[in-house]
């Protein structure tokens, strides 16, 4: 066999393994039915929406009313910019790749969208964290000083630096390929998917973000919360006995408890 002949039969081993990788990284794809898709993007898009407004709205409120202009309201506006951003670029364009189960977007959205997305979900997760132990210092040290406003923005902003670091391994991942198309029977389908990292380091990526972002905040804001409850609980209430007005001071502490669970990641 000559040299020619050689690099003809090795270019088609490459080609045919390429293409059996493909097939196989592809054969859990699924066409999703136009009916599916036409439901699932108006509760999608309508959620999206919902989010953007309502989100926007605190932020006027925040904006306006110097009133509002507290430290938990700036860690408030803060959770509300993030949601923002989860709507405008994490709800409709992840949305649609699972649905149609290819990249239709331009090529740098692929590693731009996941990143905006783990970020934002960083940042009202480390906003949650921060108004809780806000909270928890205004309640358990109320003699120290308040948090003041311009340490509030300073701490805003890191959350914001450090929510990007972690979600920086997936703008530096994520690409698209053509992968397998069982309609052409070749590579023409693009996907967004990881290339740049291994399986093994993706993996241990992956389980250090679920720790960051769900683990230990739960853990830090439910200890926080439980202390704060119990300090609540056996507080005793000053002054003289009045009755409608202690009823109404239990009353709060039992609230207090019982949106414990909701502030929790």
């Amino acid at each position: 066999m000559d040299t020619h002949s050689l690099n003809i039969s090795v270019s088609i081993e490459k080609d045919e393994k390429t293409l059996t990788n493909a097939t196989f990284f592809t054969s859990d794809l699924y066409e999703v039915p136009t009916s599916l898709v036409i439901i699932l993007s108006c509760c999608y898009g309508t959620i999206s929406l919902v989010s953007v407004v309502g989100n926007l709205s605190v932020l006027l409120i925040v904006a306006v009313s110097r009133r509002m202009r507290t430290v938990t309201n700036y860690f408030i506006a803060n959770l509300a910019v993030a949601d923002i951003v989860i709507g405008l670029f994490a709800i409709p364009f992840q949305f649609q790749a699972a649905l149609l189960q290819k990249w239709v977007l331009p090529p740098f959205m692929c590693a731009f969208c996941p990143f905006v997305q783990v970020m934002s979900v960083n940042v009202s997760i480390f906003s949650l964290a921060a108004i809780a132990l806000d909270r928890y210092r205004a309640v358990m040290h109320p003699i120290k000083a308040k948090t003041a406003n311009g340490s509030a923005k300073w701490i805003i902003l890191l959350i914001w630096i450090f929510s990007a670091m972690f979600g920086i391994p997936y703008a530096m991942a994520l690409r698209v390929t053509l992968v397998y198309d069982p309609d052409t029977g070749d590579l023409t389908k693009p996907f967004c998917h990881n290339v740049g990292i291994t399986g093994n380091l993706w993996k241990a990526y992956n389980y250090t973000l679920v720790c960051i972002q769900y683990i230990v905040p739960l853990c830090l804001i439910s200890m926080v919360y439980m202390n704060i409850g119990i300090k609540l609980k056996d507080t005793p209430i000053p002054g003289n006995r009045e009755g409608a007005r202690d009823n109404t001071v239990l009353k709060n502490r039992r609230k207090v408890r019982f949106c414990i669970p909701c502030n929790v990641p």
